[in-house]
């Protein structure tokens, strides 16, 4: 047990020692010796009448102090420290010697430039113990505990560099007879020593020289006069100190528009918009007309030239009229929608309105085969509207069917049924009701 604690506090200590000899903030190095003024603490199942009295021992060793911050510092010491007591036993005095290897390990506070304050614990492993009886002297090593164990504090009084004098306290916690039968000794103690540390003090730095004056900077905008083309007014590093109030990377010197961001290509104006359509020339394919972002700034386009522009055209390559959304429309031709009539009540066509679809079916071959027709059916209020919206499909139908029986493409008819839904008139009145049981042609392209 013995071994093995001293296997495990001695590398410790010289771990310490080696960080010490690297340098930090002035570590040091030293030698040590004094005397124990030791006695024990009595406790427990104490014989009546004993009582343990100071004895004077010696103490050796070595410290090492390493510092952690300006007044702290870590210090260690591996001691050779003879300890005991004179215990007084009814006429049978016990003068106990126990020789202790001790390692404190405390905290060192540097109060001022002479005097410091430590604590810490304490870790002893016992190297020898002896008592004399009546005169007679005997070894009681294997009686004794082999490790003990204690807090300890103190202080140091530094006359000069290499001398010092200290004074500290040791608390043992560690019953040292290793049992309890007849009373537990533990250790206390106060150490008296003087010691001397190796190396030589460092000499202050001499001062620095007081800093050189800053350059001058009279618009103070942390560019020097020597390298500000503009050292009048504060500017920017990256424009040689010159100002930009509308940070576009041109100084406001050579910025034709200082308050508005721009290019070095306008001189920093931003790029013009000759047509005044919100869209720059640079991306303007008709920069002196007004246009939209769609066409890249032209005007919509109206290929058929009749007034509607292509987006709003629904016959883009036919000329129509804008009532009629840019496509033409069959009544130019002489067609007379109107005149598509059913026998009441049915979705069967009138003899007038075969002969007038006739004519829709020419226009839509010869005239114009490029249009779509979109046929709605539509009634008046008469009747029910489920049944309404049933009829005006059927005639949509008949008229779509009689269409393609005239050679026109099935693909370019649609037929609608809207019921009573679109009334163009009055359904009120006969007139109005007549007005409304109609179809529509709606072309497109």
């Amino acid at each position: 047990m013995r071994k093995s604690l001293l296997a495990f506090l001695l590398p410790l200590f010289f771990a310490t020692l080696a960080m010490a000899q690297e340098g930090g903030n002035v570590p040091y190095l030293g030698l040590k010796a004094g005397i124990n003024a030791s006695t024990f603490r009595l406790s427990g199942k104490v014989p009546a009448g004993q009582d343990a009295n100071i004895r004077f021992l010696p103490v050796a060793g070595v410290f090492v102090n390493l510092p952690l911050a300006n007044r702290w510092s870590v210090h260690t010491e591996v001691l050779a420290s003879w300890m005991g007591a004179t215990v007084k036993n009814a006429g049978r005095d016990i003068k106990q010697t126990l020789a202790y290897a001790q390692i404190p390990m405390t905290i060192k506070f540097r109060a001022t430039e002479h005097v410091n304050l430590l604590a810490g614990p304490q870790a002893s492993i016992l190297m020898k113990g002896k008592q004399k009886i009546l005169g007679t002297g005997t070894g009681n090593f294997d009686d004794m505990r082999a490790d003990e164990y204690a807090a300890t504090a103190g202080f140091e009084w530094w006359p000069e560099y290499h001398w010092v004098f200290g004074a500290r306290y040791i608390h043992g916690f560690t019953n040292v007879r290793g049992n309890d039968l007849v009373g537990k000794w533990e250790n206390r103690a106060i150490q008296f020593t003087v010691g001397y540390r190796f190396g030589t003090k460092e000499k202050p730095l001499p001062p620095l020289p007081p800093p050189p004056p800053p350059p001058a900077d009279r618009d103070h905008d942390g560019i020097v006069d020597s390298l500000d083309a503009c050292p009048d007014v504060a500017g920017l590093a990256a424009l040689k100190g010159c100002p930009d109030k509308d940070s576009d990377g041109i100084t406001d010197a050579a910025d034709k528009c200082p308050d508005i961001p721009g290019l070095a290509k306008y001189d920093g104006c931003p790029i013009p918009d000759t047509d005044k359509d919100g869209i720059n020339d640079e991306e303007d394919k008709c920069p002196s007309v007004p246009g939209v972002a769609k066409y890249q700034g032209c005007p919509i386009p109206d290929r058929d030239n009749d007034g509607v522009n292509d987006d709003d055209d629904r016959c883009p390559d036919l000329a129509g009229p804008a009532t009629n959304g840019g496509c033409p429309t069959l009544e130019a031709s002489k067609f007379n929608a109107s005149a598509v009539q059913f026998v009441t009540g049915s979705a069967n066509l009138t003899a007038v309105a075969k002969k007038e679809l006739d004519k829709a079916a020419r226009i839509l071959n010869e005239q114009y085969p490029q249009l779509k027709v979109e046929i709605g059916g539509n009634t008046d209020n008469t009747g029910k509207p489920e049944a309404n919206m049933v009829l005006s499909q059927k005639r949509a139908d008949a008229v779509k069917a009689y269409l393609i029986k005239k050679k026109v493409d099935e693909s370019r008819l649609t037929a609608v049924g809207f019921g009573q839904d679109q009334p163009i008139a009055d359904n009120a009145t006969k007139e109005g009701r007549a007005k409304n049981r109609r179809v529509e042609f709606k072309v497109s392209q």
